[in-house]
């Protein structure tokens, strides 16, 4: 598809890739390891002083035979690809194409905090802390937007009165398919959605259907955008993950044991700034 035939616009992922390339310009980085994995991709990233940092993505495996070109213009290796030019693959047709640029942006936001000492956010431990501060936010509405299982069980069991819907059929298990989500989203006073709504182009228009949450919690390890690159999107709060080691995890997400990052990395969650370009300090329910 050629520029003049080519018209979609994301605003939301296009300052999303833009900030992620200006921190880069600010702070050079080197691409130390890329691949695609099922179900998690990742990208690895090192500075000057070798300080790394890795960012993760969810595989979207059920479209990946999808059509038309995927890396154009870029080298067959992708040791070769230009750092700052991923970022804004975000954008492109191909859902595999996205992913990468996602893992990268994220591995770019990582570093960040790291090397801010993870200033503006507060660090937790992670499956139970979410479940603890929707609990603690006391709504009765709650849309749950991609069937996450363990946060989902953990709704029920806390009593947190909820919805999920999910859009693959093989995941949704008892969920509701995406294309409902129209007619409850504008009724839900909580909203928690997965950090794959920023592969697919849906993160904006659900925040948008939205409008009546007193919370919009984007979450997951998709989710690892750094704060300050969401400000503005129209989320309220982040939950991710943050990866400290790094080599086992790469060396599990290659044989298919992603499960155990939840148990042994570090969550945290952060209040998105609604306007400027730099998250507040949390304050209102994580222990």
């Amino acid at each position: 598809m050629t520029d003049d035939t080519r018209w979609p616009s994301d605003p939301l992922l296009e300052t999303l890739a833009r900030r992620a390339v200006d921190d880069l310009a600010r702070h050079p980085l080197v691409l130390e390891d890329l691949s695609l994995g099922q179900p998690i991709s990742w990208a690895l990233v090192r500075d000057r002083n070798g300080q790394r940092a890795l960012g993760l993505a969810l595989t979207p495996a059920g479209e990946s035979g999808s059509p038309g070109p995927r890396h154009a213009g870029l080298p067959l290796d992708w040791s070769e690809w230009p750092l700052h030019e991923l970022p804004g693959r975000i954008l492109a047709d191909h859902p595999l194409e996205r992913c990468l640029a996602l893992a990268v942006i994220n591995a770019i936001s990582q570093h960040r905090l790291a090397r801010e000492g993870f200033a503006g956010v507060e660090t937790t431990e992670v499956r139970p802390s979410v479940v603890r501060w929707v609990r603690e936010q006391e709504v009765r509405r709650v849309v749950v937007i991609g069937n996450m299982g363990p946060l989902v069980t953990g709704l029920a069991e806390a009593g947190v009165p909820h919805v999920v819907f999910e859009r693959s059929p093989g995941n949704r298990a008892g969920a509701l398919p995406d294309a409902q989500e129209w007619a409850w989203l504008p009724r839900a006073d909580g909203l928690i959605l997965t950090g794959a709504t920023l592969l697919n182009h849906t993160l904006a228009p659900i925040l948008a259907l939205a409008r009546e949450a007193r919370f919009k919690l984007l979450v997951g390890f998709s989710a690892q955008a750094h704060p300050a690159f969401l400000a503005g999107c129209g989320a309220t709060h982040v939950f991710s993950l943050h990866i400290r080691h790094i080599d086992r995890v790469r060396r599990l997400l290659q044989v298919g044991h992603w499960n155990s990052m939840f148990e042994t990395e570090m969550g945290y969650l952060a209040r998105l700034n609604s306007e400027a370009s730099s998250p507040d300090v949390i304050s209102d329910g994580v222990r």
